[in-house]
This record gives structure tokens, sequence and C-alpha cells, in this order.
């Protein structure tokens, strides 16, 4: 399964390159980042680069079109899991296989779910989990939404601005470092906060 899922992604990344030279390619992005923290498999980030590997004197536009359609999703994926949660958020996770996921992000959210949303960003299980756990557990929408924001703004602006940098060699590197990448950021989180 895991490989058909990284057969898709390569395709996909394919397909969001040719969308990026296209005329509607930012009506896309908008759409792959409202989509992403309610249902969409594939994070924004994948076409962010794709963009910014095809126009890179435009990279805060595309940067500030991926927020703000990413943070509407978060808040339509928080109202999904609040109000119509075991008709369409249930089967979501369900069809992902995330359901274990799913009851780790609810410890996560119930510890505090600014700091929470915000570290949320820079792991392995997808943000929808923690979107929809965050709307079906009730938890304080501004805290909630605002943590976000800081989380997907700071992945977001890290991608961009390496794609920037170093062009398409950053989606390889990315690719192959960001297991251990996403370790090491945790790891350092961690410990502030032990020593803090």
């Amino acid at each position: 399964m895991l490989e058909r899922l990284h057969e898709w992604k390569d395709s996909a990344w394919q397909k969001f390159i040719v969308l990026a030279q296209g005329p509607h390619a930012l009506f896309w992005l908008g759409v792959c980042a409202l989509t992403d923290p309610i249902f969409f498999p594939i994070p924004p980030e994948a076409y962010l680069a794709a963009l910014i590997l095809a126009h890179p004197k435009r990279f805060n536009l595309y940067l500030g079109i991926a927020a703000v359609f990413s943070v509407l999703g978060a808040a339509l994926g928080y109202f999904v899991g609040a109000f119509v949660f075991h008709q369409f958020g249930m089967p979501l996770l369900h069809f992902y296989h995330l359901e274990p996921a799913f009851l780790q992000a609810q410890e996560l959210i119930k510890g505090g779910v600014f700091v929470g949303m915000i570290l949320v960003a820079f792991q392995l299980i997808p943000e929808k989990v923690f979107v929809l756990a965050a709307g079906f557990l009730g938890a304080p929408f501004f805290p909630f939404l605002a943590g976000f924001l800081v989380g997907r703004v700071a992945r977001l602006a890290l991608i961009a601005y390496l794609t920037k940098r170093f062009g398409a060699d950053v989606v390889l590197l990315i690719k192959r470092y960001f297991l251990a990448a996403t370790v090491l950021f945790l790891l350092a989180i961690a410990y502030y906060f032990l020593v803090k």
C-alpha cells in the first residue's frame, strides 16, 4: 500500500509541475491548500514548491495564497469535526486508516491546543487528523486556529525559502531527510519545554 501511495505522490508531483505552468495555477494552489486540512492526501507544499520552481520571483504571492487557504481549510475542517464528524469525519479517518492517530491527536489537543497545533505542523501524522479532533473535542476555536496558522505558515515559509534558495534539489533533500529532520525538530521542542 505504501508503494502505491509513493507512486501516486510521484505522479501527483508531475501533475503539479504541469499545473504550475498553466493559467489556473493560483486557483489550484488555493484548492490544494483549502482541502488539505480536511481530506486531500497531498500537502500543499508539493504544489507550492512546483510553483516556486516555475516562477521563483512570485514566491511571496504563492506563500500568501497557500497560508490563507490553509487556514480557511482548517476552519472548515474544525466545523466538520464539530458538527458532522460521524457523517464525514469518521469515514475520512477510516478511508486513510487513521483511527489510531485520531486517538493520539485527542490526547495532544487535550494537553493544549495552541502549542499542540504548532507542533502538529512538524510531525508525520497528517494535520487533518488533528483538525478533525479539535472540532470533535470542541477545543477553543481561536487558539486552535492561531496554533494552526503559526505552525502551517512556518512550514510553508520554510519550504518556500528552501525551494527558492536551492531549486529542484530541495525536493530530493526533503524526500530523503524529512523524517530525520522532523524527529530532531520534535526532540528540540521537547527539550525546550522540559528545560523551561
